[in-house]
């Protein structure tokens, strides 16, 4: 009874720690300028690109004026923290990871907003206007 009381123990304890969303988290600080309203992509696993810079474990990511960084390191659990120096809030962050149809991760992003909600809430307008297309039979028409 002892033995089979220790056994499920350990299934209970190695069940438990496969659970854990931060097991094999890689820390990522963004460190966003003073100045800096807009948004920010990075785009991962882009071929050629630099590796994403390490101080000891943590990844660092400086934001660039224009907002975009593309690298080739492939964050699969990116545990993000921010140093935001800028007057704006963070807004609309979000991960991305795009996988070949048998689940190899390929690529990524990881992308959010930086700014006041109206700001963010503007931006976010703009961006559902600019994603509808219209169809070559109407784009004919308007010709």
């Amino acid at each position: 009874m002892m033995v089979r009381g220790v056994w499920l123990a350990l299934i209970l304890l190695l069940a438990t720690a496969g659970c854990d969303r931060r097991r094999g988290a890689e820390p990522v600080l963004v460190e966003i300028p003073a100045g800096f309203s807009g948004d920010f992509v990075l785009r991962m696993g882009v071929k050629n690109a630099q590796p994403l810079a390490k101080q000891g474990q943590q990844y660092l990511i400086t934001v660039p004026k224009d907002g975009n960084v593309a690298t080739s390191s492939l964050l699969m659990h990116p545990q993000v923290t921010f140093k935001n120096s800028s007057d704006g809030s963070v807004w609309g962050y979000s991960e991305s990871m795009f996988t070949t149809g048998d689940g190899i991760p390929v690529g990524g992003k990881i992308e959010f907003f930086v700014g006041t909600k109206k700001d963010f809430e503007a931006a976010e307008g703009k961006k559902k206007h600019s994603s509808e297309f219209t169809s070559p039979q109407r784009r004919e028409a308007e010709l």
